[in-house]
């Protein structure tokens, strides 16, 4: 189901999700077994997606897993992802950066099943940008 992130993001999430509330400009939605986290980038003016996601990457955790780079579709003109695998109590988190000309929008997902980490990905890959839904649960587009 595709569902709002506000400001006019959505993103596609399947399964039985809710969201949790706001802490600290974060918004958490739950499913069983895994967790995520969204939040907005700062705006920007007349900076290059490389050096954004250059600034991103120092920023983030050392020693990823692994980096993915993707052009954009859906409104949304660049992504980026970092993926994480932990040996504690959770087991992967993938936190995954969506562009457009002037902000971005974070997402972190958390799960503690390596074996099935094609959710995830699959959800950032979803995440789309118009200029406003009107409600929180969206049909498929």
């Amino acid at each position: 189901m595709r569902r709002s992130l506000g400001d006019g993001w959505s993103i596609e999430l399947s399964g039985a999700w809710a969201r949790n509330g706001a802490k600290d400009g974060a918004t958490t939605w739950r499913a069983p077994g895994r967790a995520m986290r969204v939040m907005p980038g700062s705006p920007w003016r007349c900076a290059d997606g490389a050096l954004i996601i250059a600034s991103l990457d120092a920023e983030l955790p050392p020693n990823p897993t692994g980096k993915v780079g993707e052009g954009g579709r859906g409104g949304v003109g660049h992504r980026a992802a970092w993926l994480y695998r932990h040996d504690v109590d959770v087991k992967f988190t993938l936190y995954g950066y969506n562009f457009t000309d002037s902000t971005y929008l974070i997402t972190i997902f958390i799960s503690a099943d390596t074996g099935d980490l094609s959710w995830a990905f699959d959800a950032w890959r979803s995440v789309a940008r118009s200029n406003g839904w009107p409600s929180d649960d969206l049909p498929a587009r």
